[in-house]
């Protein structure tokens, strides 16, 4: 029995210590990570919506699935770049900072067919103008919302289509 405690032993340090390298963050700080992650999760359940990953989005726009992507990012954001075929209809950062302008645009450009489907995205993971949006479009009968939550940043990263200049 006693032979067996120092491999035993061992074998445990070396799963362990496998576990304990970079994890999904480069810089090895998952905190921010499971931070973000938590919030979009209570952030979806709450808001009602669906979300969307990368390739998913990127084959229905390959597939040139009906969709409308809607970017929340700022004008000059979304001047610079965004998904390609994205229309922009900027959020705010926080609930606080919605104004009554800010939910009509949203409404006006995703249109009247409340069965269309609906993806919006802003910045990053733990941006959250698209969730605001996607509320507001859940709030008012829209049925196929999507949220796409890795952002331009994730979209970037995958090196997929993109329009601006």
């Amino acid at each position: 029995m006693k032979k067996w405690i120092v491999p035993v032993a061992l074998l445990s340090v070396l799963a362990l210590s496998a576990c304990a390298g970079i994890g999904t963050s480069p810089k090895g700080l998952e905190s921010p990570i499971e931070k973000a992650s938590m919030t979009l999760v209570t952030d979806a359940k709450s808001g009602g919506y669906q979300l969307i990953g990368a390739e998913a989005l990127n084959k229905w726009l390959t597939e040139k699935k009906d969709v409308i992507v809607i970017d929340t990012m700022p004008k000059e954001d979304f001047d610079k770049i965004r998904i390609k075929g994205a229309v922009n209809s900027p959020m705010p950062k926080g609930e606080k900072e919605l104004t009554h302008y800010d939910k009509k645009t949203i409404l006006t450009v995703a249109g009247e067919d409340k069965d269309k489907t609906i993806v919006l995205y802003c910045g990053f993971t733990a941006c959250r103008r698209s969730h605001w949006g996607a509320k507001i479009l859940i709030e008012n009968g829209y049925k196929s919302v999507y949220r796409y939550p890795g952002g331009i940043t994730g979209w970037l990263e995958y090196q997929y289509p993109v329009d601006g200049k």
